[in-house]
């Protein structure tokens, strides 16, 4: 096992010509990209050595599953949260978006409406329509500076069309982790309205604030348990998202059936370096991912009090994610996005979550990349 020191977050990795989302958006042009939500950090060394080890090979043919790799995503909830799953429990989809809608399509048939939260990461809210529902926004809250569903509001809402709740937790943007309490009460809301909810836990091994635990779901009730999808990958923690890899957690027999005959005819196999990564990640990425997040945590506190510093900026705290959401209300620009862009720095827009008052800054990168992100944004706003 390497030491903590091996691992290098102030390493500047030239991501150009390598067909990178991130970094082709702003293609030959001066400008940052601190928008999308993957890192700049090369991933966890031992995540690549198994990785070459299986390039050895030669031969990358279809790959499927079996008992014992399921066994391993079991043991991940079981190890790092005392969680029980049982593997059989376990189904492999490309991608956590598309189990966004296999889990509406197979669960939703005879409801025209899908809970959705009202500010969350756009593919919640455009996952309904293209999955031939309309999206019914929940409001949120921002009670305490923590991004959140409205609890009390959802408590008095009429869910007669509504069979399926899209759910995001830890929270993005906003980087909220929900509480047991707050997790229980939105459970008995389900219970009550005989709900599924569908829980995209992709962030939930990038906890910084020591003091929160992130509590998957299922782990809330015996009806959360049956009633329930919770979805979860390596992507976003150890920056393998490329790999297109991610599992859902069914416990219940039949809701699992459904899913797996909606994904027939659409939905490919795993590739073999996904599962590799995945499953490499889950067993032997500790020591890496808590050291990524010892160094998001600094970026997080650095970022903060350099952007609250700034008249008209606030950043909010977060618990989790790498993800920072900025309010740039009292600048009163006519597009904040454009405005930054043309200072050197590309946020994601507040507008595609579902309040324009906001940017969302990506602080998963280099130190050194995140003082020049700083300083354009000083520079901009002086």
């Amino acid at each position: 096992m390497q030491t903590n020191d091996s691992y290098s977050f102030d390493a500047i990795i030239n991501r150009h010509k390598t067909n990178s989302l991130k970094w082709d958006k702003y293609k030959h042009q001066d400008i940052l990209p601190l928008w999308v939500a993957d890192t700049d950090f090369k991933t966890a060394p031992v995540i690549q050595k198994a990785l070459e080890e299986r390039i050895k090979h030669g031969i990358f043919g279809y790959t499927r599953t079996d008992q014992q790799r399921n066994q391993v995503v079991a043991d991940y909830y079981q190890k790092k949260y005392g969680c029980h799953v049982e593997a059989d429990w376990i189904v492999w989809v490309p991608g956590i978006v598309a189990s966004l809608s296999l889990a509406i399509r197979s669960l939703s048939k005879q409801h025209q409406q899908v809970f959705t939260p009202d500010m969350v990461y756009p593919y919640l809210h455009t996952t309904p329509a293209a999955s031939g529902k309309q999206a019914n926004h929940l409001a949120m809250t921002y009670a305490e500076d923590r991004v959140r569903i409205d609890i009390n509001a959802l408590e008095k809402r009429n869910a007669k069309d509504v069979r399926v709740m899209l759910f995001c937790n830890p929270q993005n943007p906003g980087g909220a982790v929900y509480t047991r309490e707050e997790l229980q009460r939105i459970d008995a809301y389900c219970e009550t309205h005989n709900i599924v909810l569908v829980s995209d836990e992709i962030h939930a091994d990038i906890i910084l604030d020591k003091d929160k635990k992130h509590i998957p779901y299922i782990d809330i009730s015996a009806y959360a348990l049956n009633n329930s999808i919770v979805l979860g990958a390596a992507s976003k923690a150890f920056n393998v998202a490329g790999l297109a890899c991610s599992w859902a957690v069914i416990a219940n027999d039949q809701l699992r059936q459904e899913f797996k005959n909606e994904m027939h005819g659409i939905i490919s196999e795993i590739n073999p370096f996904g599962y590799i990564a995945t499953l490499t990640a889950l067993t032997d990425g500790d020591e890496w991912i808590n050291s990524m997040n010892d160094y998001l945590r600094d970026n997080r506190d650095f970022l903060m009090a350099q952007l609250n510093a700034i008249k008209g900026l606030r950043m909010l705290p977060l618990e989790s994610t790498f993800l920072a959401w900025i309010d740039v209300s009292e600048l009163k620009l006519e597009d904040p996005c454009a405005f930054f862009e043309a200072a050197g720095v590309g946020l994601s827009s507040g507008k595609d979550f579902n309040d324009a008052n906001f940017l969302r800054l990506n602080f998963g990168c280099p130190r050194s990349m995140l003082e020049e992100a700083v300083k354009r944004i000083k520079k901009a706003l002086a």
